[in-house]
């Protein structure tokens, strides 16, 4: 559940009523009075992803952000990023004051949030968003987003506009004589008593509504009365801190003003480099030998500052690698281009150090030692910082646990006697993402040790060196059990069921059936969707889902 607060009145979800006890509601508080975390107007994107992936509950509260102008800038940039990086699993998204961000009449500079706002309410069911609009003035509320709603509750009502801005809604749901009856009951309502309107489910009734378990942080202070400031207890968010640090710390690797800033301080430092002269003795100069030792300090020079162009022309290249690691992830043989693209740098290098060594022996008539170039630091595409990476294999020949990891799994099919497995059917038997940085990050680190290749497009295989690096699999484990451990409740739902029809395809009604599904939810679509990104099921018919030839082979 996530909780859009522009008025700071959300934060006594914490207490219990009598607003001194705890409440069994761990809600996590951006920003306000109450933060448990801070939040800024340049935070909306950084809390967006955030949002989207953490598990717990948040109140978004932006009641100390310093204008209009604030709130809406980090509102535009928190409902795109949500939207954008919503997984589909089911979440309440919760819009006080929702005029103020789908505005009937929006002003100047409007126009991009309430475009997210109908967005999302038109169409982010398929991402997962249940979204709840809250107004006291309907009347205000963008008519095209609430066009959109599937239920109404309404209370009391004593405005002719705000209850008229419902009639396109009754219209829709009910004959003129029944909603005329529900409006002009609104303005008669106690607190507390509103009307339920649920039309697709059959709801149509005036309830009476409990009072609040937690504490009304909402409520106005009776005249006289001086609300007391409560402080609430401070909840554990270290996990979240360090969420958060990610994905600073993913947006700035990506970030091109920050790309721009560092090529700019190498610039400037390659640019500060300069050759340190001798001083001039007061010996008689004999110009032949000042000849001889300029032919050969050029020589030299040549050899020392192309090596250091190498250098810098690599780093800058690890640089330029970093930045399009969001690209890698779809382009499925890069790590076929990248060893490749290093290897002419380093044959380009080696020749023309070897070039002007010639060069400075040939213009001073004897032998002349240049100093070798310093190697050039290999560019590697760094995986995001969402898990730390492990270490290469050393030059030693040792392993770290997870490329032993990957090497033992690759060993696994060697002994299945499937010595090229895909991607996928190797992170089945690894128990990883197939997708993920941890995958990409270890099977790039193997490939430039030479203990792996790739034979043919999306297939890996050992090297004779990685062969006989790898440790001896475990060879009890079995495929399906190592794919099951890897899948999710729901996913191993779909999965179980598939494995008891073997090969055979099965209709997508029949799977939801079995395991008690909408054959068209957003729940079966998701899994399947999943299943098939990890090459575990295919669709060999329309309307038809089977199991992969090498699950069940």
């Amino acid at each position: 559940m996530i909780i859009i607060d522009p008025l700071g009145a959300w934060w006594g979800l914490r207490l219990l009523a009598d607003g001194k006890t705890d409440s069994k509601f761990n809600v996590v508080i951006f920003g306000g009075d109450h933060a448990d975390l801070p939040l800024n107007e340049q935070a909306g994107a950084l809390l967006g992803e955030t949002a989207a992936t953490m598990a717990e509950s948040c109140i978004i509260d932006l009641s100390k952000l310093p204008s209009r102008a604030a709130e809406r800038r980090f509102m535009v940039a928190f409902l795109e990023t949500i939207y954008r990086k919503a997984g589909g699993e089911l979440f309440h998204l919760i819009v006080d004051e929702a005029d103020l961000f789908a505005p009937q009449n929006p002003q100047k500079g409007d126009e991009a949030l309430l475009g997210h706002m109908d967005n999302i309410v038109r169409r982010g069911r398929l991402r997962g968003f249940i979204p709840w609009l809250i107004t006291q003035r309907p009347a205000v509320l963008n008519k095209n987003v609430l066009s959109q709603v599937d239920g109404l509750l309404a209370f009391k009502l004593t405005s002719s506009q705000d209850r008229d801005a419902l009639d396109a809604w009754i219209e829709g749901q009910a004959d003129k004589a029944q909603g005329k009856a529900i409006k002009d009951s609104l303005p008669t309502f106690p607190i507390g008593e509103g009307v339920v309107w649920l039309p697709s489910h059959g709801i149509l009734q005036r309830s009476q509504f409990p009072k609040k378990v937690t504490f009304d942080s909402s409520r106005k202070p009776k005249r006289g009365e001086k609300l007391k400031n409560r402080k609430l207890k401070p909840l554990n968010v270290g996990k979240l801190k360090e969420q958060l640090a990610t994905v600073v710390e993913e947006a700035k690797a990506n970030d091109p003003r920050e790309l721009r800033a560092t090529i700019a301080a190498l610039r400037k430092d390659l640019a500060s480099k300069s050759l340190i002269m001798q001083k001039p003795t007061s010996a008689p100069i004999d110009k032949k030998t000042v000849s001889d030792a300029e032919a050969r300090g050029r020589a030299i020079g040549k050899v020392e500052g192309y090596a250091a162009g190498v250098t810098d022309v690599a780093k800058a290249t690890d640089l330029i690698m970093k930045a399009i690691t969001p690209i890698k992830s779809i382009v499925a043989n890069v790590d076929l281009i990248v060893p490749q693209i290093q290897s002419v740098i380093d044959r380009a290098s080696a020749k023309h150090v070897k070039a002007a060594t010639k060069e400075a022996a040939k213009k001073s008539g004897s032998p002349a030692v240049a100093p070798p170039p310093p190697a050039p630091p290999r560019a590697t595409v760094s995986p995001a910082p969402r898990a730390s990476s492990p270490a290469a294999a050393s030059g030693d020949g040792s392993l770290s646990n997870p490329q032993a990891h990957l090497l033992r799994a690759l060993a696994w099919w060697l002994q299945m006697g499937h010595p090229q497995p895909s991607r996928s059917q190797l992170a089945a038997i690894a128990g990883w993402k197939v997708g993920g940085s941890n995958m990409r990050g270890r099977l790039s680190e193997l490939s430039s040790a030479g203990l792996i290749h790739y034979p043919a497009s999306g297939v890996v295989a050992l090297t004779e060196a990685g062969q006989a690096a790898a440790p001896a699999p475990d060879m009890s484990a079995t495929l399906v059990d190592s794919i099951k451990a890897m899948l999710t409740n729901p996913q191993l739902q779909l999965f179980n069921h598939l494995l008891q029809s073997g090969a055979t395809p099965i209709t997508r009604e029949d799977l939801a059936g079995a395991v008690g599904w909408e054959p068209a939810g957003s729940n079966m679509r998701g899994r399947l969707s999943e299943l098939s990104a990890i090459e575990v099921i295919s669709y060999p018919g329309k309307g038809m889902v089977s199991l992969q030839d090498w699950v069940v082979s």
